[in-house]
C-alpha cells in the first residue's frame, strides 16, 4: 500500500500549480503516467461515458493540448491565459497502489481584458514509479460545473 505524507503531497501539487502557472507544459507532462485520465466531470461522480464530462482527457489529448498552448498562433489562447493555482485544504488517503490526495483549489485567471477565478475540489491519484510521484488520475470538479464555461483551454 503506497503512503505519502501530507507535507509531501502539499509538495507535489504545489510543485504542479508552479509549473502551470509558469507555463511550464512540457515539463508538466512529466509528472503525469502513461495510462494518466484528466477529467473535468460537469456532474457529480458520474461516469464519463454517462454524462458528457467538460474534459475527459489522455495521455495524448494532454500532449496535443500541451503542444497548441505553446503554439503562438492558437487562436483560443491569444493572448495566451495568465494564471495563479492556489492550492489549499490537502487531504491524503491510501488506495492500494495509489495514495488519493483531495484539495481545494483557486485558479485566477487573466486573459486579455478580463479576469475570472474558478473554484475547485481536485482529487489526484498518484502512484510511485522509480521513486517519483506520477498522475494517474486529475479529477477537477468545478464549483460552477453546471454553469457555462467559456474557453477552458488553458489547464486547469
Amino acid at each position: 500500500m503506497l503512503q505519502i505524507t501530507r507535507q509531501e503531497a502539499e509538495d507535489f501539487l504545489y510543485e504542479e500549480a508552479a509549473m502551470l502557472d509558469e507555463r511550464r507544459f512540457e515539463e508538466w507532462l512529466t509528472l503525469l503516467a502513461p495510462d494518466v485520465r484528466y477529467w473535468i466531470p460537469s456532474g457529480r461522480d458520474v461516469a464519463p461515458h454517462v454524462e458528457t464530462p467538460i474534459a475527459y482527457d489522455d495521455r495524448g489529448t494532454l500532449e496535443d493540448r500541451v503542444t497548441r498552448l505553446g503554439n503562438r498562433n492558437f487562436h483560443a489562447q491569444a493572448p495566451a491565459s495568465r494564471t495563479l493555482h492556489a492550492v489549499t485544504n490537502v487531504r491524503t488517503a491510501p488506495a492500494g497502489d495509489l495514495v488519493k490526495v483531495l484539495s481545494n483549489l483557486t485558479v485566477h485567471e487573466t486573459r486579455g481584458q478580463g479576469e475570472r477565478s474558478l473554484a475547485a475540489s481536485c482529487e489526484h491519484h498518484l502512484r510511485r514509479t522509480d521513486g517519483r510521484l506520477e498522475i494517474v488520475l486529475k479529477k477537477v470538479w468545478l464549483l460552477g460545473r453546471d454553469q457555462a464555461h467559456n474557453n477552458l483551454t488553458f489547464l486547469i
